[in-house]
């Protein structure tokens, strides 16, 4: 089953027939997506029927009027990075908005850009550092629209200084029934972008609440996000060949300190003294694996080196400081973060050490990540082993420690995931420590069985979690019924949000959350 009669024809007159396509070779690209690959059997997924590229929000309204009339569903996607963005149903099409990638506006005074579906991070920054302006990059890559990941989580390198889930401002949305709405300050009678709230009832929660409805509610087709001041080159400070990247920031206005702990129980004490003090721009536990990944211009070369590296780089903190003010203010931070050191027995890794020199190549990431691409390196695929465990930064590690890595052990016990006996997680300070999140990497193969794995060691996390009354981690779609329950039935909230503005289940079926389950 693909399009209903006439839907094909009616998409070409609204678009264009260069602007639609269902020729096999092309919806085929459509149809895969890393880890959908590796963690689903392939008979669940399904190639889409077509692919339509809207120029404007006009050309969005139509597609989606088009597909309430014909009764077919329809997924909007972002730069396409993630599960939800893969049809399961044979009469799907992409809306894939890669024709709207324009920088509508840069606003230096009050410090927001407002941007179309397809602008990347990278592209966005490189234009905000040309105003002395800078926006926190997701760990997923510069490569990531960032409409789409500020509706997702909107999590940054910098998110000690910066927060999280704090950077959508105005919005333009396209409901599913194709009608549209403007939210925040864009609410107002002649309103502008800069504000995420507005007078009145606020709509933002609805769009994204925790991590967005991937898709479910209709699409965004214009965002204004938050900038923060840049004091530094108008230009990426970048140096080297690739893969040998190097980062050369003002050494007078950007400081890296990495400092070794005795535990990871020391390495939360300083975190939390840092928050009081509110220093630093991005505090990071930065675990081995992925410091190794970065620096490994091979998968040889990663496996040559990593039983000597793992015994070197334990319960190591990442400490950026930025001098968003001053020269002075470095300094003056480097000198309150030496007292906290010292007060933790912490240790300073020299920048004349073999361990700095393997985390020089990720002295940048803060700003632009690049680096985790090359996780790949290691298996084929990597994530995290229902990680994030969003709340304090104690709430982290004891969700590392207690449930989450005697999972991964399972794991690499049955050959499922690449060993990995060191266990330390990547684990961020966010909002000036007041909230944290802890990421244990897992690395395992394309193959069905470690998918299965991970999918399942995913859900027990969750599941871990509810039972010692803990924050789980994210609990997209389906996961929903589980966490629902225990929190306020917030299931049944977004089943009739749902079911009020997208009846038919035309836009992405399936999520927030799929219909409820059958009862008995």
């Amino acid at each position: 089953m693909g399009l209903p009669k006439g839907a094909y024809r009616a998409l070409e007159d609204a678009l264009g027939r260069t602007n639609v396509c269902d020729d096999p070779s092309v919806t085929a690209g459509y149809s895969y997506m890393w880890l959908m690959y590796a963690t689903h059997e392939q008979s669940g997924r399904c190639r889409p029927a077509a692919v339509a590229l809207p120029g404007s929000t006009e050309d969005i309204q139509t597609i989606i009027k088009i597909a309430n009339r014909y009764g077919f569903s329809y997924i909007p996607v972002g730069t396409n990075l993630f599960p939800p963005n893969i049809p399961t149903r044979q009469d799907t099409i992409i809306i894939d908005p890669k024709r709207m990638n324009r920088i509508l506006e840069i606003d230096e005074k009050n410090m927001y850009a407002v941007v179309e579906p397809y602008v990347t991070y990278a592209q966005l920054q490189a234009e905000t550092m040309k105003k002395g302006l800078t926006i926190g990059v997701c760990e997923g890559g510069a490569q990531c629209s960032v409409l789409a990941n500020n509706m997702f989580q909107g999590m940054a390198g910098p998110g000690h200084k910066f927060g999280i889930n704090r950077g959508v401002l105005g919005c333009d949305w396209v409901l599913p029934n194709g009608e549209f709405l403007k939210i925040g300050s864009r609410a107002n009678a002649n309103g502008d972008w800069f504000w995420g709230d507005c007078a009145g009832l606020n709509l933002k929660g609805l769009l994204r609440a925790d991590t967005g409805h991937c898709g479910g509610l209709g699409m965004v087709t214009t965002m204004a996000v938050k900038l923060f001041p840049y004091p530094c080159p108008k230009t990426f400070p970048v140096k080297g060949t690739n893969p040998d990247f190097k980062t050369d920031f003002p050494q007078d206005r950007f400081k890296v300190n990495l400092i070794k702990f005795t535990s990871r129980e020391k390495i939360i004490d300083a975190m939390y003294e840092i928050g009081h003090e509110e220093l630093a721009i991005a505090v990071h536990e930065e675990p081995a694996s992925m410091i190794l990944c970065g620096e490994s211009p091979s998968v040889e070369y990663f496996w040559e080196k990593w039983p000597d590296f793992k015994k070197k780089w334990v319960n190591v903190l990442s400490v950026t400081l930025f001098g968003f003010s001053s020269p002075r203010q470095v300094a003056y931070e480097q000198l309150v973060l030496d007292k906290i050191v010292e007060e933790t027995g912490g240790e300073y890794i020299t920048e004349d050490s073999e361990l700095w020199e393997y985390a020089n190549c990720n002295l940048g990431e803060q700003f632009r990540t690049g680096g985790s691409n090359r996780l790949y390196r290691i298996a084929g695929d990597f994530f995290v082993m229902g990680g994030f465990g969003f709340d304090s930064l104690d709430h982290s590690l004891k969700s590392s420690q207690e449930f989450m890595w005697p999972i991964i052990r399972d794991g690499i016990e049955k050959g499922h995931f690449a060993p990995d006996d060191v266990g330390n997680d990547w684990l961020n300070s966010y909002q000036m420590g007041h909230f944290s999140e802890t990421e244990p990497l897992i690395y395992f193969e394309h193959n069905v069985e470690a998918g299965k794995s991970f999918i399942g060691g995913y859900v027990q996390t969750i599941q871990e979690a509810l039972k010692r009354k803990m924050s789980p981690s994210w609990p997209l779609g389906p996961m929903t019924y589980i966490t629902g329950p225990t929190m306020c039935n917030y299931h049944d909230l977004v089943n009739k949000i749902k079911e009020a503005i997208d009846p038919r289940l035309t836009s992405n079926p399936g999520y927030p959350l799929p219909p409820p389950p059958p009862q008995g």
